[in-house]
């Protein structure tokens, strides 16, 4: 085992932030016809025209694609129900700026680890290329104006995607996430609801956008995510103190059926994911983080259907599920 490994240095998968906008020349969406939708994306798209991004319209994506897209966390549900929005994404997957949604559009900017400014740095980047073109609805008094009034001020939701493994291992997820003050933040499964998270990843993000700077959301958030990893680290740390050699076993014997298994269903799956996400912070095994992140989206009921190139029976997927993982981590 390599004792030098921190094993809470991947506590915190990534950092998102999500800026929501509308061009103050445009009705929002409730009063939007097929005309507008059009004016929003060709006026962005004529924005971002020199930054090498690459346009996926809903209305010429198969259900499945769009399922995809909602899988690997590009596209909230919203867009994908509606054939009139569409979707810049840049080459390397980093922004991704819905057009057409609730509000006119949404910068995603998505970083791994803890990277809370970073993420807003290239958010900001892109929404004030947008704005160049046209000014967005604002108020002095209100902010940015949004379809929902919870959006409005900033337009800023900021969240930290947080590995629980320990925390859950122990059932003191929920005191943790009760610790935090109800009204500011929201806790939420990645992949599932509350307690019952697939694969213990958690998505920590601000409830409130109004009243409060960008610098003031960024760190509220970013405090509270280093609250929380101070728990999951301290579980880490009374597991590993409890009974090391126990806890190594548990999480070995799960990597072991990840290299062997014959059939994953899709919620196994992700805890053995849980599992070797934790033995590689320890240092017991060979396995980075990018190839485990990965694995999560590949076995997802979707991507696996892409990648088969036809649809999947559920035994079938569960076979090609393994089948992946075996080859992804030989």
């Amino acid at each position: 085992m390599n004792e030098r490994v921190d094993p809470m240095n991947s506590i915190a998968l990534s950092s998102q932030v999500r800026l929501a906008r509308n061009f103050a020349d445009i009705p929002f969406s409730p009063r939007m016809q097929p005309a507008d939708y059009e004016r929003v994306i060709e006026r962005t798209e004529a924005a971002l025209c020199g930054e090498h991004y690459t346009l996926k319209r809903m209305a010429q994506l198969r259900w499945s694609a769009r399922e995809c897209m909602m899988e690997a966390q590009l596209i909230r549900p919203e867009l994908a129900q509606t054939d009139e929005g569409a979707l810049l994404l840049n080459e390397d997957k980093t922004v991704a700026v819905m057009l057409g949604e609730e509000d006119h559009l949404r910068v995603q900017a998505v970083l791994p680890g803890l990277q809370l400014g970073a993420a807003m740095q290239l958010a900001e980047r892109v929404e004030h290329t947008i704005e160049r073109e046209r000014g967005f609805a604002f108020d002095r008094r209100w902010g940015y104006l949004t379809v929902r009034p919870d959006d409005a001020g900033t337009g800023l939701h900021a969240s930290v995607t947080l590995h629980l493994a320990a925390l859950y291992m122990l059932g003191r997820v929920d005191r943790v996430i009760r610790a935090l003050p109800k009204k500011d933040f929201e806790v939420r499964g990645v992949y599932g609801a509350g307690n019952d998270a697939c694969g213990q990843i958690y998505q920590l993000s601000n409830r409130v956008t109004l009243g409060r700077t960008e610098e003031e959301i960024l760190e509220m958030v970013g405090q509270a995510a280093d609250e929380v990893m101070k728990h999951e680290r301290a579980a880490r740390q009374a597991l590993l103190e409890n009974d090391r050699l126990k806890l190594e076993d548990k999480l070995m014997r799960s990597y072991g059926i990840l290299l062997h298994a014959r059939l994953l269903s899709l919620n196994e799956l992700m805890d053995r994911l849980s599992s070797a996400r934790l033995a590689a912070d320890l240092g017991l095994i060979d396995v980075t983080q990018a190839q485990l992140s990965s694995l999560m989206i590949d076995g997802q009921p979707a991507t696996l259907e892409r990648i088969a190139g036809h649809r999947l029976e559920q035994r079938d997927g569960d076979v090609m599920r393994a089948q992946i993982v075996q080859r992804a981590l030989a």
